[in-house]
């Protein structure tokens, strides 16, 4: 039962032409009052921030069956999801230094 209700039900991806840089990062999000309300905010991207990566080479949004039955149950009022991405190789240095 635990495990059909913990993988994934359906995702969608975004991807890039971009070579990928990092492995998978992992955030936890939610939405409330059907949307109105995220936290957090903005999703902060510490490791492409520290390789000076300019951009994403995936990003997927994903839930599963248990993040359904509690977005039913709560009537929209609580949608939980997970967001993964890859940061983006960075650019390499051009010209004289």
């Amino acid at each position: 039962m635990a495990s059909q209700l913990l993988t994934g039900c359906y995702t969608y991806r975004i991807s890039t032409k971009a070579q990928e840089g990092t492995e998978i990062q992992t955030r936890h999000v939610n939405a409330y009052f059907w949307g109105l309300v995220q936290s957090p905010k903005a999703i902060t991207t510490p490791v492409c921030d520290s390789l000076n990566a300019r951009g994403m080479a995936i990003v997927q949004m994903k839930t599963n069956l248990g993040y359904s039955l509690l977005t039913v149950a709560t009537l929209g009022i609580w949608c939980p999801m997970t967001v993964q991405y890859k940061c983006s190789k960075p650019c390499p240095l051009t010209g004289p230094l």
